[in-house]
This record gives C-alpha cells, sequence and structure tokens, in this order.
C-alpha cells in the first residue's frame, strides 16, 4: 500500500470515528428523560400516589395473587372472576358490560368505582355500567352530607370510622331521578346494599360505598376511589372494606385482576417499541436520526476503498495479450531464472493427470512416465518429442509443451 493510499484510509476511518463520536455524544444528550406523571390513573403499574400499586400488593401479601388485564372485556380473554375496574378511563362499551355482568352473575366478584364524566350544561353522564347497576352521581356542596356511618355489616365490622368523600352515589330511576332506595324494584334494578352512607337533605341518605347481589356474585361500588390510592390506602379504611370483600369472595386460587384495558393502556412497550417512538414520536428523536442519516449518506459518498481499484476491462491503449503469449512469457521468465527443467516437470503434470499418474518430481520420474506412455500405446513422435526437450541443455521448454499438445489432441481424437 503506498503512502498516499494508506493516509486516504487512514482520513476515511478517522472520520467514521469522529461521526460515530458525534452520533452517541447527540444521542445521550437528546436521551428521552423521565416525566412526572400529571393525570390520574388508578392503574396497577403506578407506583406514584395516584395509582393503586400497593393495593395490588397487599392483596398479594393476603394470599391473593394480583395480575393486570390489558384485553377488551368482550371478543378476548374470558372475563376474570374477580376484577377490580377503578375510575376507567375508556368507557366500557354495552357488549363489555353485558359480558361483565354474565361472569358476576355467575359467581364473579367486581370492585367498581365510576368515573366522573362532566358533560354539558353542568349534567353528569351515565355510562352503560352505571345505568345496568342503577347508581349515578352526584357531587356534594359544601354542608350538603353530614355524618358518615357504617352500615352494620360483616365487611364493616371494627372499622375505623370514615373520612371525607369528595362525591357520593345515588339510585336513579328509568327516567335519571332521584328515588328512595326502596324503589328499585319500579325497574327491576338490582339491590344495594349500603356500607358506608351519609345523611342528606330532605331525609336522603347518599351511598358511599355499597354491595350489589348478582346472581351467585356480587358487585362492591365505590362512589370514590382515591381512598385505594397509594395515597390514602395505608390509612383508610375504605381500603381495608375492599381488602376484606376480595378476600371474603375469592379463594387462595383465584387471581385478582386490575382491569388496565380501560385506563388506556394496550400492553407492555418493549426496548424497540420505547427506541421507536423516541426516533419517531419526538422532536429529538427525529433530528437526530436525520443527522444520522446525513452522516450515513455522506459515507456512502465518500466511498471507503479498500486497496487500488481493479478494472474489468483493459484500458484501449493496452493490448491484451493471447494465451498463448502469456505461456511464451511465462517460459522466457522460466528461462531467464535458470529454471527449465522446474517449467518442464509442471508441464507434465497435465500428462500426468491425463494418463492417472503422480506428476513426476524430477526428470528421472518424467522418463519413466513417458517410458510407461511408450509401453501402453507404442512409439509415438509426440512422445519422442517429449523427451529430446528433456534431453536438451537448456531444457527445450517449446518442445516439451508441443509434444504433450500432440500426445494429449491425438488421445482425445481415438
Amino acid at each position: 500500500m503506498t503512502p498516499t493510499a494508506a493516509s486516504g484510509k487512514g482520513r476515511t476511518l478517522f472520520w467514521v470515528a469522529a461521526i460515530a463520536l458525534a452520533a452517541g455524544a447527540a444521542a445521550y444528550l437528546a436521551r428521552p428523560e423521565g416525566s412526572a406523571a400529571t393525570d390520574v390513573k388508578r392503574s396497577f403499574f403506578r407506583t406514584t400516589p395516584d395509582g393503586v400499586a400497593g393495593l395490588a400488593r397487599g392483596l398479594g401479601r393476603f394470599g391473593r395473587p394480583t395480575a393486570p388485564r390489558i384485553t377488551p372485556l368482550a371478543d378476548a380473554d374470558p372475563v376474570p372472576g374477580a376484577l377490580v375496574l377503578l375510575s376507567p378511563q375508556v368507557v366500557p362499551s354495552p357488549a363489555e358490560v353485558r359480558a361483565l355482568l354474565e361472569r358476576v352473575r355467575a359467581g364473579g366478584t367486581l370492585v367498581y368505582a365510576p368515573l366522573l364524566f362532566p358533560t354539558f350544561y353542568g349534567t353528569l353522564r351515565v355510562t352503560p355500567l352505571m345505568d345496568s347497576l342503577g347508581i349515578a352521581f352526584r357531587q356534594p356542596r359544601s354542608g350538603d352530607v353530614e355524618n358518615p356511618e357504617w352500615i352494620s355489616h360483616p365487611l364493616t365490622e371494627g372499622l375505623p370510622a370514615p373520612g371525607p368523600l369528595r362525591r357520593v352515589l345515588r339510585r336513579v330511576t328509568e327516567r335519571g331521578e332521584t328515588r328512595r332506595p326502596d324503589a328499585a324494584a319500579e325497574r327491576s334494578l338490582p339491590p344495594l346494599e349500603h356500607l358506608l352512607t351519609w345523611e342528606g337533605g330532605e331525609d336522603r341518605r347518599w351511598t358511599g360505598a355499597g354491595l350489589i347481589p348478582l346472581g351467585e356474585g356480587r358487585v362492591v361500588v365505590l362512589s370514590d376511589d382515591e381512598s385505594l390510592s397509594n395515597g390514602r390506602a395505608a390509612e383508610d379504611p375504605l381500603a381495608l372494606l375492599v381488602v376484606r370483600a376480595l378476600l371474603a369472595h375469592t379463594t387462595p386460587a383465584d387471581t385478582v385482576y386490575f382491569d388496565e384495558f380501560h385506563q388506556g393502556i394496550r400492553g407492555y412497550d418493549s426496548t424497540a417499541r420505547r427506541w421507536a417512538g423516541f426516533l419517531f414520536g419526538t422532536a429529538g428523536g427525529r433530528t437526530l436520526l436525520h443527522l444520522l442519516a446525513a452522516a450515513f449518506l455522506a459515507l456512502v459518498c465518500a466511498g471507503l476503498r479498500f486497496g487500488a481499484p481493479m478494472m474489468r476491462v483493459a484500458p484501449p491503449d493496452l493490448e491484451r495479450r493471447s494465451p498463448l503469449e502469456h505461456v511464451s512469457a511465462l517460459g522466457d521468465l522460466y528461462e531467464r531464472a535458470g529454471a527449465t527443467r522446474s517449467a518442464a516437470l509442471l508441464l507434465l503434470a497435465r500428462l500426468a493427470r491425463a494418463a492417472r499418474r503422480p506428476p513426476p518430481r524430477d526428470l528421472p520420474e518424467a522418463e519413466a512416465l513417458i517410458r510407461e506412455l511408450e509401453a501402453r500405446r507404442g512409439d509415438e513422435p509426440s512422445l519422442a518429442r517429449i523427451r529430446g526437450g528433456l534431453r536438451a541443455n537448456p531444457v527445450d521448454l517449446t518442445m516439451v509443451a508441443a509434444g504433450i499438445d500432440d500426445h494429449l489432441a491425438t488421445r482425445s481424437s481415438l
């Protein structure tokens, strides 16, 4: 390799290393940083104050395995026997509600806390699941609810005094009007066993927690699931009520599933998906991707060469040699080097290969090869020419090569 080629290759490698280091520095500076979650999500995966990872781990310590469910409740995996559905960001469809309630009637357990959906004109939205259970929200005003108390029930026995809740539930009629609990039979609504109530105006009681029996199963409804969050579950008696309900109505062989699909979580992100989201979904990632593409294009255009280029076609100003001229030139080189015997032995290797004999290593073996061929086919002028070329001093390579060609041509014509 010439000094110029070596310096050119070193310069190219330097630029490759410089671009790689620059890309690495850019990737480090533009790496995605963690950000605080500003939304409220009662997710199994969240360990922040708004999540419910603490509730799930607490159930695990009491002998109830827990797991997330990231598929819908219809046209997917079977609905589990114990499900926790807290403030769903995605409203379950009527088909999902039907499948869920059928599973509850068959002996399942559902812990359900609706999400408050304010709509136009200050009204509150009633979702299909809330409508099927006959419940709706009521946002209490200052002084509207007083004296919260536990209703006597095995699940509430010995619980400390309940704390304040931000909202309460009420029973609804078919037209959406508030009514007394004892009028629920008018619409064939499932009965509601009050567990936590507040006194309201006009001799009404608002529900903070209740138990709705459905067939062989039951639904534990909560007006506010903040008590189950990581920030309050350790000190709020309502979280203890939910744990008691799940322990009472499940067995150690059951798994308590937390519905993550309706929290907006569709699956687990792999490292490749996170990198793809960074490169294609963020401004810094797209900038880095463009820089890498430009650097790669620059390298391709520069062309890293390995040695001098080899031309497939000879330049027009140079004449190409014929095979005969090439052999003649090669013979001249052997003659100048005084290695005519070695060249002759190399030529005889072709004759030995045709006769199915090993190549001769010296002149006596070459003579033995010729005698063997004469014994097989008799005296031939071509063999005599080969012998004469070998006995010449120096060895006549032209005569040897011509004799070999004649012998092989005569042999192939037979």
